[in-house]
C-alpha cells in the first residue's frame, strides 16, 4: 500500500499535466483554423472557364486574409471574376467560401503555387499554406483524316410575296401621302380644290364695313360712349396699319399723326380729320369727358371721310370709271 502511494505521489505532476491536456483539448480544437483549395477539374478546354474554391473553417473572431488577384493567377491563367464571398455557420465556428472564376486562351500545363492565407486569432498572427494545384489546358481535338469544311453550310434565305410586298406598300404609301399633302398645299394657295383660299379684301373695304357695323350698334346712343370711341379708334388704327404699314396699334395718337405727316400725303385734310377724332377720343377715354351727340356723330363721319380720302388711287379710278359707265347707260 505504501508503495502504491509513493508511485501515485511521484506520478502526480504527470497526472495533473495529462488532465490539463484533456481539459484544454476541446478549447484548442475549437480555436483551430483549417483551409483548403480545390479546382472544379484539373483539365479544361482552351477558352473554357472553371472555378477555384478556397474554403476556410475558422472561429468567429478570427480574421483571415484571402488572396487578392487582379488579372492573372499563374502564367496565362486569367481571372474572369471574383465571385461574392459567402459565410456559413458550423457549430461555434464559421465556414467562409471564396470562389475565383478562371479561364485560359493558351494550351499547356499550369502550376498554381501554394496559396498563403494570413490570419489573426487573438494575439496570434500566422500564415496558412495551402496545397499547390496543377491545371492542364487542352485544345479541341482535330481529326486530320477529314477534309476541312465549314462548321455549317450556308443558310439559304427564303423569300415570300409578303416579304416583298409589305416594304413595297409602305414605300409607295409614304410617297402617296407626301404627294397628297403637297397637292393640297399647292391648290390651297391657289384657292382651288377642297380648301378654297380666303378672298383678298382691301383694307379700306374692311374699315368701311366695320364702321357700318359700329354705326348700327348705336353704342353712344346707349350711353356706352367710352366703348364707342375705343371701337372707333381701333378700326382706324387697323386701317392705317394695313394701308401704310405703320404699327398704329402700338402707338399713341400723336405718334400716329407724326408718322402720317412723314408720309407727305398730297392732302392734309385726312390728317386734320383724324386729329379731331383722336382729340375727342382721348378726352373720353382718359379724362372721362362726355361729348355732345353732334360730336359723336361727327367723329364717325370723320372716320368715314378719312378712309375714303386715303384709299388707293387705283381703286378710286376704277370706281369713277364704273360710275361713268353707269351714267352713260
Amino acid at each position: 500500500m505504501i508503495g502504491i502511494r509513493k508511485i501515485i505521489t511521484a506520478s502526480s505532476p504527470l497526472i495533473v499535466a495529462m488532465a490539463f491536456t484533456f481539459i484544454c483539448m476541446p478549447t484548442l480544437k475549437a480555436q483551430s483554423i483549417t483551409a483548403k483549395v480545390v479546382l472544379d477539374s484539373s483539365k479544361m478546354v482552351i477558352g473554357d472557364q472553371i472555378t477555384m474554391h478556397v474554403t476556410v473553417d475558422q472561429p468567429k473572431d478570427a480574421k483571415v486574409v484571402f488572396p487578392s488577384y487582379k488579372d492573372t493567377i499563374a502564367g496565362k491563367l486569367e481571372i474572369v471574376k471574383i465571385l461574392k464571398r459567402d459565410t456559413t455557420l458550423i457549430g461555434k465556428n464559421i465556414r467562409v467560401h471564396q470562389a475565383y472564376l478562371i479561364t485560359c486562351f493558351d494550351s499547356g500545363s499550369y502550376h498554381i503555387n501554394s496559396l498563403a492565407l494570413a490570419y489573426q486569432l487573438g494575439n496570434i498572427k500566422d500564415t496558412l499554406r495551402l496545397a499547390s494545384l496543377d491545371l492542364n489546358v487542352n485544345t479541341l481535338p482535330v481529326d486530320t483524316t477529314k477534309e476541312i469544311r465549314d462548321i455549317r453550310s450556308p443558310y439559304k434565305i427564303k423569300f415570300s410575296l409578303i416579304d416583298i410586298w409589305i416594304p413595297l406598300v409602305i414605300v409607295l404609301g409614304s410617297f402617296f401621302i407626301i404627294f397628297i399633302v403637297w397637292y393640297l398645299i399647292k391648290f390651297r394657295k391657289k384657292g382651288n380644290f377642297f380648301f378654297p383660299a380666303k378672298p383678298f379684301v382691301p383694307s379700306y373695304v374692311l374699315a368701311l364695313e366695320e364702321l357700318d357695323s359700329l354705326r348700327n350698334e348705336k353704342l353712344w346712343q346707349n350711353n356706352k360712349i367710352k366703348l364707342y370711341y375705343t371701337r372707333l379708334t381701333e378700326i382706324i388704327r387697323n386701317y392705317i396699319q394695313n394701308r401704310y404699314g405703320i404699327n398704329a396699334l402700338e402707338m399713341t395718337s400723336d405718334e400716329i399723326l407724326v408718322a402720317l405727316k412723314d408720309l407727305r400725303l398730297d392732302d392734309n385734310q385726312p390728317i386734320e380729320l383724324l386729329q379731331n377724332m383722336f382729340s375727342i377720343s382721348d378726352m373720353v377715354k382718359f379724362a372721362k369727358a362726355e361729348p355732345l351727340p353732334e360730336a359723336n356723330e361727327i367723329g364717325l363721319l370723320n372716320a368715314y371721310q378719312f378712309v375714303n380720302n386715303t384709299k388707293p388711287v387705283e381703286t378710286i379710278k376704277l370706281e369713277d370709271k364704273s360710275q361713268t359707265q353707269i351714267n352713260n347707260q
